[in-house]
This record gives C-alpha cells, sequence and structure tokens, in this order.
C-alpha cells in the first residue's frame, strides 16, 4: 500500500489489471499517452533484434516499478492535465504562467474598480434607489 507522498501522477508505474505479464506495457503506453498494443508491437520487435536482452530490461522494470495505484487521479479532467504535463512540460508551464498572468490582471482590475471613485458613486447610487 502506498501514501500519498509516493502517488505522484508524474511517476512511471506499472499497470498490472491492463497488462498481461507484469504490466511494464501497459504501465509505459500510460505514461507515453501511446496504444498499449503498438508498446507491445515494439517490445517483440526489440527482444528479437537485439536477442533477449530488452527482455531481462523488460523483467527489470516489471520487479522495480511500483504498481499504479488506482485513486492515483481525482477524476477524468486530473488525468488529462497530467499526461499533458508528461507529454510537453515546457507547454504546460507556460500555459500556467499564462493563467495567472490573466487571474493577476483580472485581480487588479477588480482592485482599481473597488477603489475607484466611480464603484463609490454607483454605490451611493444604488443605496440612493433602495
Amino acid at each position: 500500500m502506498t501514501n500519498n507522498f509516493s502517488k505522484r501522477p508524474t511517476r512511471l508505474y506499472k499497470d498490472p489489471r491492463r497488462g498481461r505479464v507484469m504490466g511494464v506495457c501497459a504501465g509505459l503506453g500510460d505514461y507515453f499517452s501511446v496504444n498499449v498494443s503498438a508498446v507491445r508491437f515494439v517490445l517483440i520487435i526489440g527482444v528479437i533484434m537485439s536477442g533477449g536482452w530488452l527482455l531481462l530490461g523488460y523483467l527489470a522494470l516489471g520487479f522495480a516499478l511500483d504498481p499504479k495505484p488506482e485513486d492515483l487521479y481525482a477524476d477524468t479532467r486530473e488525468e488529462e492535465f497530467w499526461r499533458q504535463t508528461r507529454r510537453s512540460p515546457d507547454y504546460t508551464a507556460a500555459e500556467m504562467r499564462r493563467r495567472f498572468r490573466d487571474i493577476e490582471r483580472r485581480t487588479a482590475d477588480m482592485e482599481a474598480y473597488m477603489t475607484s471613485k466611480r464603484f463609490r458613486l454607483e454605490r451611493e447610487l444604488r443605496a440612493l434607489e433602495d
């Protein structure tokens, strides 16, 4: 059983629930957002071409990787966010900076309006109407 500190969405896990042998190909497919069948095909070709050395690497990963926790993501939006982060972390960081700049700009605009004379005047006019 894993604790909350060891459950990291950016970490590579094996996925025995979706896997055939040890879940390594399913974990790699999930991590890189690639079809699991394509990963299996590449593994088989790699084992044939490497003379079996890649099979040792597969077995090593099978024993070294932790199984994917069932509650790794809260919902599908969070899962998609972390997949995007793994695919292109630079883009995601730039997108987060853009979003924070936008929030900061809107907050500054709202603060400027709340401290303006116009806001006070409109508030006093509304109070007169009531």
